[in-house]
């Protein structure tokens, strides 16, 4: 089934009782769905914000453990907006309820660096880095040093003998991340589309033929 998302708002009570009156739901594709230009049009908002904006709210810090808070911050709204384009219905990310490894695992499930061998252990070794910032006195750099020897790979290792290595470190994979994500985005959502047009192509052929037998 060709891709269809939602703009309904969220059923509540009212809608309920409502049904339960009058008996009637209405369901009309041209009101209650995006049509492909809107897709369109909202995955490009959302790229155009990852690529051009989201990079620059990297700090200019020396601080690492402020570096690793902003860096998380980037990565969970990278993974707010993939949840948001992929999602069947609107999704209001300023309302959502979940924790880091609940979204993590949601944009999994919806193909988020499925495909992919570090993007997804990537974030989870920046995840860990934030809970000892947050939680504890002290930071475990190993755990950084490990993120970094992951993305950079054994042929041209990053730097890690300061901390200021570490946070321009964490600039790159941030900006890896905001790239990476929202070209995924664009394609997916085109292929869709494109999908969806050679589906009713291929079911117009079916009936055509269907009809001409009759």
């Amino acid at each position: 089934m060709p891709f269809a998302k939602s703009k309904r708002k969220r059923p509540n009570l009212d809608t309920a009782n409502d049904y339960n009156e009058s008996g009637g739901f209405l369901i009309d594709p041209k009101i209650h769905y995006f049509s492909d230009e809107e897709r369109i049009a909202e995955v490009e908002e959302i790229s155009d914000e990852l690529v051009n904006w989201l990079p620059k709210q990297f700090p200019r810090t020396q601080n690492l453990e402020y570096a690793i808070l902003k860096s998380h911050l980037i990565v969970e709204h990278v993974i707010l907006q993939y949840i948001r384009c992929h999602a069947n219905v609107v999704v209001d990310t300023n309302k959502s309820r979940f924790s880091f490894s609940q979204k993590l695992e949601i944009a999994y499930l919806m193909g988020f660096g499925a495909n992919d061998p570090i993007l997804i252990p990537c974030v989870e070794l920046l995840n860990k880095a934030r809970n000892q910032v947050a939680h504890k006195f002290s930071m475990d750099r190993n755990i950084i040093d490990e993120l970094l020897r992951i993305v950079s790979g054994p042929d041209d290792p990053w730097p890690t003998e300061t901390d200021r290595n570490r946070i321009s470190g964490l600039r790159h994979i941030c900006k890896w991340i905001c790239g990476y994500t929202a070209g995924y985005m664009e394609s997916d959502v085109h292929f869709q589309i494109q999908n969806k047009e050679i589906i009713r192509s291929m079911e117009g052929d079916y009936w055509e033929k269907k009809d001409s037998s009759v």
